[in-house]
């Protein structure tokens, strides 16, 4: 039998080396697309879950996004899911766009999936992202009782006259919808033919579903309570019943009477086809645009303003949503009207859509303290606080000194926070405040999230503190 001398196999052993070093330098080099993913719902994933996020190239708006990368996780864990999705620098293209999507699924059920785009890598968008997820709701019907409370069935209207300081009274019309969209239109009585004001927007309950939140493109939103499936009836600014003999009630009309809403908008605009397509912010309504009135500014800052076909840019414009004729088919639709196009921002985007914020997880400014609004001097740290699902930790500020402790979660709306430890600075301003601070917060035994708002109450039911929902620190 042969063998190879020592010789040759050194010779043989250097040119496999040298083989695999260009086999190495030839291979693409991996870039990185880092990202944290997360969503509202104090729900634990099963061991079960598996979390898929994917990189698409969404250029093309003729044709399906192109996967450019992928990630699968299997049993990802508790949010936030931190992962990374390895891509080819090589196939990335500076003139496409590139967005993110992801989703959690338990076998063959979606249970959680993003539902907004979220750009990366290319026009000015970089390689990490953090997305919110949203829950899917669940594929089988509902039951009879779930669908009759709070509201019952939807679309309805409410209607109701109400009290006003200076006119007749004002007429409160609102649509509710069950893909949590209203449309609300106030007239003034006796104003006049141009008394009508319009709003859009979306619509949730409170976490105790007694109280329904409209919040729109006006600077505060609306707040009623829910007396029984045909009554709303009208709170005041901060979500208490008015105390007053007159009618602050709404009523549900046997048949929903429709409103075409006339107000300034902000959405994202595409043109293709010879069509063009508004997706409204606050709604998140797609709507085809007439070809009438100021369209075609709309249509011409548009072309000028996009780098690929079919790009979505967000618009501001004045418009109408009117029912027209149908491009395809018979009967009519939804259309918007563009009476007045205002301007084109490229670059940005509607941001996520009104929910009710969690109660963990999420930066509370102090507002209100006990019957009275709180200020903050310039140079002062405003008045907050964060709890930490994961540490089961309060940590926040009372303006001066920090603090933080421990918290209980119980069933329902009670809330125990435990002894603060704190800091010891003194301040020339905010220490009384501070001080009223820290002791309500050692009194709260519940709470109640309006919206973006958040309330604190002591063992007896007593008020004591608002806080707003304000992006993390």
């Amino acid at each position: 039998m042969n063998t190879l001398g020592s010789s040759s196999v050194r010779l043989l052993a250097f040119f496999a080396g040298l083989l695999a070093f260009f086999l190495v330098q030839a291979a693409p080099v991996a870039a990185q697309l880092k990202g944290t993913a997360t969503y509202r719902e104090r729900i634990a994933l099963t061991p079960d879950a598996v979390f898929e996020a994917m990189l698409e190239d969404v250029s093309k708006a003729d044709a399906p996004a192109v996967v450019v990368g992928f990630v699968r996780i299997d049993k990802p864990g508790q949010v936030p899911i931190r992962f990374e999705i390895p891509f080819d620098p090589a196939r990335i293209d500076q003139s496409h766009s590139y967005s993110l999507r992801a989703r959690i699924v338990v076998g063959q059920r979606l249970l959680f999936t993003t539902d907004q785009a979220y750009p990366v890598l290319t026009r000015g968008h970089g390689n990490e992202v953090e997305m919110m997820l949203r829950m899917v709701a669940a594929s089988k019907p509902a039951s009879k009782s779930t669908q009759a409370a709070p509201l019952g069935a939807l679309p309805a209207s409410f209607i109701g006259e109400l009290p006003c300081a200076d006119c007749l009274g004002i007429r409160y019309h609102v649509n509710l919808f069950p893909d949590r969209v209203f449309f609300l239109r106030t007239t003034y009585i006796g104003r006049g033919d141009n008394a009508n004001f319009d709003d859009i927007g979306s619509w949730v309950l409170s976490r105790d579903r007694n109280t329904l939140i409209l919040k729109g493109g006006r600077e505060a939103p609306e707040m009623f309570a829910i007396k029984d499936r045909d009554t709303l009836r009208k709170l005041d600014v901060e979500g208490r019943e008015i105390e007053s003999l007159l009618n602050y009630d709404l009523h549900r009309t046997k048949n929903i009477e429709s409103i075409e809403p006339r107000l300034a908008m902000r959405g994202m605009y595409r043109y293709f086809a010879d069509a063009g397509l508004f997706t409204e912010c606050l709604t998140r309504r797609k709507w085809p645009v007439a070809q009438e009135k100021d369209n075609a500014a709309l249509e011409s800052t548009y072309a000028k303003a996009r780098l690929t076909t079919g790009e979505e840019l967000l618009v501001n414009l004045e418009g109408q949503v009117a029912m027209r004729p149908k491009i395809e088919g018979q009967g009519a639709q939804p259309t918007l009207v563009v009476e007045r196009f205002i301007g084109v921002w490229p670059g940005e985007t509607c941001g996520a859509r009104f929910s009710s914020a969690p109660l963990e997880n999420t930066y509370w400014k102090l507002t209100r303290l006990g019957g009275k609004p709180v200020s903050v001097a310039a140079k002062q740290r405003e008045p907050h606080f964060v709890l930490n699902n994961k540490t089961q930790r309060i940590a926040g500020s009372g303006g001066c000194n920090r603090f933080m402790g421990g918290y209980e979660l119980q069933s329902g709306d009670r809330l125990t926070l435990g002894k603060l430890a704190m800091t010891f600075m003194a301040c020339p301003e905010g220490m009384e405040t501070e001080r009223d601070f820290t002791a309500a917060l050692e009194q709260v035994r519940s709470w109640k999230i309006l919206g973006e708002h958040l309330e604190l109450y002591e063992g007896s039911g007593a008020f004591l503190a608002r806080f707003e929902a304000r992006a993390m620190k």
